[in-house]
């Protein structure tokens, strides 16, 4: 059962009624939106426990689950002692502290989204990938520039049902490799 509602999917197309295939294909839609992002899931996950040993010493280290709502402990060499003075910005925990090379760090998190809690940038790409889907009109086109320089593409089947606007609103969630 998906996050984002029928009644939301029904209001963003503009309908006087819940389009038929509507669940089905916001189901879809959460799957394809959480695998654009980089994480397994769009939906609430708690306790996520994830063991990072960065190679260099560091400001920041990756999550790579899912970006993380709620930091729940930064633990290290299994000790009971957590790392202060951090904080997170989805895929990244930051501390002023710093994390030392070849320490194993140990982050126990909470990810995901309700209904209630979701960024309306996601419930707008869920919404907008759900009616390509149901629409079937995506053209899977990618175009940018930079400069002087531009590019068109035409990218793998999951882009073609993931639209631009989507693509945009998802921007700035998607996991970085740092």
């Amino acid at each position: 059962m998906s996050i984002v509602t029928t009644t939301e999917l029904k209001d963003f197309m503009g309908l006087s009624a819940v389009p038929t295939g509507g669940a089905d294909a916001l189901d879809t839609a959460e799957a394809l939106a959480s695998s654009y992002i980089g994480a397994d899931t769009l939906a609430v996950t708690t306790g996520r426990e994830e063991d990072i040993t960065p190679p260099r010493d560091r400001l920041t280290l990756e999550v790579t689950l899912a970006p993380v709502v709620t930091l729940t402990s930064i633990t290290y060499n299994s000790a009971a002692s957590t790392v202060a003075n951090t904080s997170i910005d989805k895929w990244i925990l930051k501390s002023t502290d710093g994390f030392a090379s070849g320490t194993k760090f140990t982050a126990t998190y909470d990810s995901g989204w309700s209904n209630g809690s979701m960024p309306e940038s996601i419930k707008r790409a869920v919404c907008a990938i759900a009616e390509s889907i149901l629409k079937g009109d995506a053209s899977g086109t990618v175009s940018e520039s930079v400069g002087d320089y531009s590019r068109s593409v035409l990218p793998g089947e999951v882009s073609l049902v993931v639209p631009p606007i989507a693509r945009s609103l998802l921007g700035s969630w998607r996991r970085p490799y740092l």
